[in-house]
């Protein structure tokens, strides 16, 4: 990681936004405004860092965005991860503009709101406890509860009362039998074994734990859709022509995968198991035992019908259980009682996940019940949890990670390392340094947001014969979450939407940025895999237009490079059978990046590209017939 530096002055200014929940200060004196106009940019896409906000206009243009995409993205909003309260800030923006705009409310009971069962599911570190005698132990610093799974066999719910501790020996050690006779109703104490290591030798890779990177000269050309589907091809061949083999990332404090020892403590009836080992888990991973994983509410929770309470515990906790310390103890040692209770469930977060959903009605009565649907998710991905350099972090991009997080971290070749040298030198001569944690998401999907809000509002001054619905769809970032909850529990008809249109990262395609780009470049995926007609009727209407696009379809292949289509939330249509077609500028540099800001979006490109999905929308909706669908295109992979 690199260190992050500041551009044009120490902090961001904070700008005053129409929308109340959004209140930012704003700094726009005349000499302000003149001192940023002095300043030299860093980077060749560069834009102003702050921009004053100003009334918006029925006209899709560049700065109506930039008015609304600097507060959206500001670093106020946190990153809007879904769940927490920068995105809950966006989702009441886009409410407070739709109704502005006069649409009618589409969502649950009358509001804007589709609320998605969203949460953590974990232990509520303000109601545990646990206790050996009657001394009451402190959690995260002597103990933590253990997540339970199908795999460890622990309790979802637990409740000890004064029961018996009893030594089992070394957690894993196959040679040690647990006794019913002796264990049964007992609770297990083991020592984890691999705790003992001195600190800061484990989990590192390399001499002194240090990480280790391909040369960049090394990694294949990865540019381009075509580039990509060159490579895949030959990972496949090497594969044998399997697919990459996936892990899965388990979950759980220690001891919460094992495969050895769960049966055995299981069929020796057990009350509970202590895994000493709490010691050398960082504070960070302790405050997570009880963090909770956020997601959509769970069918079953693990361990709804375990009886064995599990958790991991100090070595100060085991002394103060046995009198001695667990080095010195033999299998089948006796220590104090315990008592205890933690439950593990799931609940709604706090700061509601939702879809924000509105319609303008159509003015014909004979097609106002079919719709013509557009949509973009509000959610980015958060904070960055070690603050970076901002200038470094986007010089080393700049030149060897152009796709962003898409491409792999790798180590510069030495005429890379100027270059990159080069430019934080040129960086560090025009502004000073500024650190920060904020995952700004202007592009993904900051920039599809505010789009989508200014073909809002140009509809809302026609009088198009179909409805118009738009949608912000949560929870992309977290796995389409909101297309799918949407599809599956629609608040309109799925059958008379007769198209929709995605918009994800539609803020950059420069030329020198993606491949093919340019001022009026468009990636476009999907137009034609349900309904070929779709198709047609999108090229129409760009052949006479006088903004014409230069439309982008090298994504839009049987390969599905970067599993690409799949990625974003027209799947959740296909899947339903509703044909849609997903418009993207492409992935950049700064994608998933803690660089993705306001003041590097081409304005003019994302509004030339609005005005064009608007047209395509509007030519949908005075049609007298929906485009037909042919059925799914068999050439092309499901998701």
């Amino acid at each position: 990681m690199y260190p992050r530096f500041s551009i044009l002055i120490p902090m961001r200014t904070r700008v005053t936004v129409r929308i109340a929940p959004l209140a930012f200060c704003l700094l726009a004196s005349p000499s302000f405004v003149r001192a940023q106009a002095a300043v030299r940019p860093v980077w060749p896409d560069e834009g102003p860092l702050t921009w004053a906000p100003r009334p918006t206009s029925a006209e899709i243009t560049a700065d109506d965005l930039r008015t609304r995409l600097y507060q959206f993205a500001d670093d106020s909003m946190r990153g809007r991860r879904v769940g927490e309260l920068g995105n809950f800030k966006g989702t009441e923006y886009i409410a407070r503009e739709f109704q502005r705009l006069g649409l009618r409310p589409a969502g649950e009971n009358g509001t804007y709101f589709q609320i998605l069962p969203y949460g953590p599911t974990g232990f509520d570190s303000a109601t545990v406890r646990f206790t050996v005698g009657r001394t009451t132990l402190s959690p995260a610093r002597d103990w933590i509860p253990i997540t339970p799974s199908a795999a460890n066999g622990y309790a979802a719910r637990t409740q000890l009362d004064n029961v018996q501790t009893v030594f089992a020996g070394v957690w894993g050690d196959a040679s040690v039998t647990l006794d019913p006779a002796r264990f049964r109703g007992k609770v297990a104490v083991f020592f984890d074994a691999s705790s003992s290591a001195p600190a800061g030798r484990g989990g590192g890779s390399g001499a002194g734990g240090r990480a280790t990177f391909v040369r960049c000269d090394e990694l294949p050309n990865r540019f381009g859709a075509q580039a990509v589907v060159a490579l895949e091809e030959v990972n496949r061949a090497a594969s044998g022509g399997r697919g990459a083999a996936g892990g899965g990332r388990g979950r759980g404090g220690r001891g919460g995968g094992g495969t050895a020892t769960p049966p055995a403590y299981v069929a020796a009836g057990v009350a509970g198991v202590l895994i000493v080992g709490l010691d050398q888990m960082s504070p960070n991973a302790r405050v997570a035992g009880f963090g909770g994983r956020m997601g959509m509410r769970p069918a079953t929770i693990p361990g709804a019908n375990s009886t064995v309470a599990g958790a991991t515990i100090s070595r100060a906790a085991a002394q103060r259980i046995f009198g001695r310390p667990v080095t010195q103890l033999t299998v089948g040692a006796t220590g104090q009682p315990v008592s205890g209770a933690w439950n593990y469930e799931w609940k709604l977060s706090p700061h509601p996940a939702r879809n924000v959903i509105a319609v303008l009605p159509g003015s014909d009565p004979a097609r106002a019940h079919e719709y013509v649907l557009v949509g973009a998710h509000p959610d980015h991905v958060g904070m960055v949890n070690t603050p970076v350099d901002h200038d470094s972090l986007r010089a080393v991009n700049y030149v060897t990670r152009r796709q962003g997080a898409n491409d792999p971290t790798c180590q510069p070749t030495a005429d890379q390392q100027r270059q990159i040298d080069s430019i934080i030198a040129r960086a560090r001569s025009i502004r000073a340094p500024r650190r920060d944690s904020v995952n700004n998401g202007a592009d993904d999907d900051g920039s599809g947001t505010v789009v989508m809000l200014e073909i809002a509002e140009r509809f809302a001054t026609e009088r198009p014969a179909r409805s118009i619905v738009f949608i912000s769809h949560q929870g992309e970032e977290a796995g389409l979450l909101g297309s799918r909850y949407f599809t599956a529990n629609p608040t309109i008809p799925l059958a008379s939407i007769v198209a929709a249109h995605n918009m994800d990262m539609v803020g950059k395609g420069r030329v020198w940025q993606v491949k093919y780009g340019g001022p009026s470049s468009v990636q476009m995926l999907g137009s034609r895999r349900l309904s070929r007609e779709f198709g047609d009727i999108i090229d129409s209407v760009n052949a006479v237009r006088d903004e014409v696009m230069a439309i982008d379809r090298t994504w839009d292949v049987p390969a599905n490079p970067l599993n690409r289509f799949c990625r974003s939330d027209q799947v959740a249509y296909v899947n339903h059978d509703v044909p849609v077609t997903y418009f993207s500028l492409g992935y950049s540099l700064d994608y998933h990046q803690a660089t993705d800001d306001p003041q590097y979006i081409d304005y003019d490109h994302s509004a030339r590209l609005g005005r064009f999905i608007h047209d395509v929308m509007m030519a949908i909706a005075m049609r007298r017939d929906r485009p037909a669908i042919a059925g799914p295109d068999p050439s092309y992979p499901r998701c």
